[in-house]
């Protein structure tokens, strides 16, 4: 698996005129390449390393020198190193591990790092990250629902900050579920209007009544049009319109919206006078405009008017130093307190998220279900698509708490265990008094009865995986 090779992060808001392509050579670009631990041992937050020296240790312990310190058990003193060439190309060469160091899923000596490439060191997973940012352009903090501590989010952030408190109609570019609403959203927020924020999927109108939704209409209008409606730029007047999809709106539409956008105008259907309103327009697309307008299908002169300012939403796999954050916070928000696997988290990361975070937000709290009983996500509690990116990978250290027979099996649940039963139980629990009571049906109390019984010894419950 390779890494995502199209890494500028600055956002350009000049456009060539033919093509709609962003053009930075106007402006600096600055290179930033970095290391970021996104899953250890000890890890709680994403600990992000600049890779400023032509050689960097990765290894246990601390050291003279540029130097990544893994708190993780299974990482050598000096497990491997990350080098930069004379044309500014990073690569990690292992320096004789015990345990190897692994890239996308294959061990190596030595590989030359791609932006989003995975590097798996002991129970410690890496992210490679190599973007470039336009000079001077600002990186801002999470705020206003959009997450992500990635250098991506943080331009993307600085670069809403810039426009959102001018009258720009900005175009939203992205993916399905990438969060092109939440950046409408957050647009709105910090726009300082005080109308509403009134968003609206134009693939999900019938073009009958497309122009009757936008601008409204009078009663007797058409068939069916029984009353007035005054649409939704009136509704969002003073406020912000989203127009999510927006290269779906038919040709007929297209034109009526463009006049409107020109001239601040709304004539509602059926009606021969106008009135002005005052939007700020943010609309968005999963779909190549630029195409749409080469091949006649989308308006140039709308997409002029539209594609102002151009903010990027970036798709999952292209900031996948974010992806466990929003694992974590996925858990944290059903209550789950659960920690992941070191495979199952390198699993997650290094998969593609074709349907970016709102599929991971369903496929995280899923398996969380699967694996409430065992009280740790592995990757046998994943779709079978994303498991497989680490095969029959052993985990490092790591106890086999399953039994190859399931352990309602060894333990029948529907009569009073013996002594090595319990045992067993006890032990696939790794102590845990609640769950072992409530593998059982029990009260904790008969668990203790049991075991004073049975002469079976109870240690202290752990929480480490």
């Amino acid at each position: 698996m390779s890494g995502n090779r199209d890494n500028h992060v600055g956002t350009s808001n000049a456009y060539t005129t033919d093509a709609g392509v962003a053009s930075s050579s106007l402006r600096g670009i600055v290179r930033v390449q970095q290391l970021v631990v996104v899953s250890g041992p000890e890890l709680v937050a994403n600990e992000t390393h600049t890779l400023l020296a032509a050689s960097t240790e990765i290894g246990r312990v601390s050291g003279d020198g540029a130097r990544i310190k893994l708190a993780d058990s299974e990482v050598s003193r000096t497990h491997a190193k990350v080098t930069r060439g004379d044309d500014g190309r990073c690569a990690v060469v292992d320096c004789g591990s015990r345990n190897g160091t692994v890239v996308n899923g294959a061990r190596v000596d030595t590989a030359t790092l791609v932006d989003g490439d995975v590097v798996r060191i002991g129970r410690s997973t890496l992210v490679f990250v190599d973007v470039e940012l336009v000079s001077g352009s600002p990186l801002a903090p999470e705020a206003h629902g959009l997450n992500g501590t990635s250098l991506r989010m943080q331009a993307l952030r600085g670069d809403l900050a810039l426009v959102a408190p001018r009258a720009i109609p900005v175009l939203v570019l992205g993916e399905s579920g990438s969060g092109k609403e939440r950046i409408a959203r957050a647009l709105h927020a910090r726009s300082g209007r005080t109308g509403a924020f009134v968003a609206i999927n134009c693939a999900a109108i019938p073009e009958a009544l497309a122009e009757s939704e936008l601008f409204g209409h009078a009663p007797g209008a058409f068939t069916g049009a029984t009353g007035r409606s005054d649409g939704v730029f009136v509704a969002a007047a003073g406020g912000t319109l989203f127009l999510d999809e927006v290269a779906e709106l038919p040709a007929s539409v297209q034109s009526k919206l463009l006049r409107t956008l020109a001239t601040g105008e709304v004539k509602p259907v059926g009606r021969a006078d106008a009135r002005m309103v005052d939007v700020r327009i943010v609309a968005a697309t999963h779909r190549d405009v630029a195409a749409e307008v080469s091949a006649a299908t989308f308006r140039g002169d709308l997409f002029a008017r539209l594609s102002a300012w151009v903010l990027h939403a970036p798709a999952l796999r292209d900031r996948r130093d974010d992806i466990l954050g929003f694992a974590r916070a996925t858990l944290a928000k059903h209550g789950v307190a659960m920690p992941v696997a070191p495979n199952a988290a390198e699993a997650l990361v290094r998969f593609a998220w074709p349907y970016n975070v709102r599929q991971l937000e369903n496929v995280v709290y899923a398996a969380a279900v699967r694996a409430e009983r065992g009280g740790t996500l592995r990757p046998e509690h994943l779709p079978e698509e994303i498991a497989r990116l680490v095969g029959g990978r052993d985990e490092p250290s790591a106890k086999q708490t399953m039994p190859p027979v399931p352990l309602e099996v060894l333990a029948p649940r529907d009569r009073t265990p013996t002594a090595e039963q319990l045992k067993m139980v006890l032990d696939h629990h790794e102590g845990n008094m609640a769950r072992v009571a409530e593998f059982f049906g029990k009260d904790r109390k008969q668990i203790y009865r049991w075991a004073e019984r049975l002469g079976v010894a109870l240690r202290p419950a752990r929480d480490d995986e």
